[in-house]
């Protein structure tokens, strides 16, 4: 059984309807042989959550099709310094924070020094919440430095993440995933994300960002600066992350780790099955 951020959904249940999906899903989890998450730190938060025992859940890095990935040339970005959000565009993800702190960047820098790129999906229950950051950006500086790209194609997201400096998603709630990390790291593109969820673990396994403190804007600001100021340091955290994903990071990676986990079951079955017929055969005699 997968296991890839259900406790999001849980959370936002009301009472009596959490506690008690909650507790259907504690006595089901008995009956699962094995789990498998994307990350340590989901698997021990699940651990608790469904009171399970950690031996049972298995880690199996993320992978994504590094098809077209990280193919083109370095491109001459000196001006304006471009940074990138993708992914869906809600509270949780963590945008508001984000064009708070490219705010606070463009009130104290020359007009032309930032650009905010925002790509995404947008859901019908979310509109107003960007409609809200839109007003706010409209009536700040940024509102000459931003760009809504809205859902792209998968071509249209690689182009996308290759005209970055750096990319950030800083989300208010601990990520178990953060696949658009791996995303930017394939394409050389380093990040700037919270110190929470499954991102420490991904940075160091990747080499490829830097983290700040989490729903800061002003931390994330700075963490931003810092980057945009170090052009070295930006290179050599974006070329660590590509050579990481291209080397751990794939889909078939991935695909031969969740079959090691099922050939363990697979295998553990058999056993069990022979030792049982073994067990019956005794009996007969």
């Amino acid at each position: 059984c997968a296991l890839q951020g259900e406790d999001l959904f849980l959370e936002e249940l009301i009472e009596p309807y959490k506690s008690q999906a909650k507790k259907l899903l504690r006595e089901r989890a008995r009956e699962i042989d094995g789990f498998i998450v994307m990350s340590q730190y989901y698997a021990d938060f699940m651990a608790d959550y469904l009171a399970v025992p950690a031996e049972k859940i298995h880690i199996v890095k993320l992978g994504i099709n590094l098809r077209d990935h990280g193919n083109a040339p370095e491109a001459n970005r000196d001006k304006p310094f471009v940074v990138g959000y993708l992914a869906r565009l809600c509270p949780e993800k963590g945008l508001h924070l984000l064009v708070k702190a490219m705010q606070q960047l463009t009130e104290n820098f020359q007009p032309g020094a930032f650009k905010l790129k925002v790509a995404g999906y947008l859901s019908p229950k979310d509109q107003k919440y960007f409609v809200d950051i839109q007003k706010k950006i409209q009536a700040s500086r940024l509102r000459e430095a931003f760009e809504y790209a809205g859902e792209v194609t998968r071509t249209e997201k690689i182009n996308f993440l290759q005209s970055l400096h750096l990319l950030s998603v800083p989300t208010v709630y601990q990520e178990p995933k953060g696949l658009y990390v791996l995303e930017a790291l394939a394409n050389g593109v380093p990040v700037v994300q919270p110190r929470h969820g499954a991102f420490p673990e991904l940075l160091q396994t990747t080499g490829g960002g830097i983290l700040v403190e989490p729903n800061s804007a002003s931390a994330l600001a700075g963490g931003i600066l810092a980057l945009r100021n170090d052009a070295a340091r930006r290179k050599q955290l974006g070329n660590l992350g590509k050579a990481a994903v291209h080397r751990d990071f794939s889909d078939e990676t991935m695909a031969e780790a969740t079959l090691a986990v099922y050939r363990q079951y697979l295998k553990e079955s058999k056993q069990e099955k022979g030792r049982s017929m073994v067990a019956k055969e005794a009996a007969l005699t």
